[in-house]
């Protein structure tokens, strides 16, 4: 399986700079992921064709309540952009 091209947008990479080591291992898991499979994570509505916005949400460790949430688009044929990192205090199904 291929895997889709991924960039970070200048938000995300300021945002990845302001995480803890522990936050960007979180970060390297969910990107292997996302670059994986880009629908792996929850689209979020009203996005304008043919580009797709998702979340995905990653917990910091087993049993955390803490996640790291990364948010991206992707659009077929061209990739994905990681348009930014956040701390999520709560994981979320």
């Amino acid at each position: 399986m291929n895997e889709i091209p991924l960039e970070e947008a200048e938000p995300a990479r300021k945002a990845f700079g302001d995480l803890t080591e522990g936050e960007r291992e979180a970060v390297r898991v969910a990107l292997v992921a996302i670059a994986r499979d880009p629908a792996v994570g929850r689209e979020i509505p009203g996005w304008r064709p043919p580009s797709v916005e998702y979340t995905y949400t990653t917990p910091l460790a087993a049993g955390s309540a803490e996640a790291i949430t990364v948010v991206y688009t992707h659009t077929p044929g061209l990739g994905v952009t990681v348009v930014y990192y956040f701390r999520d205090p709560q994981v979320v199904d």
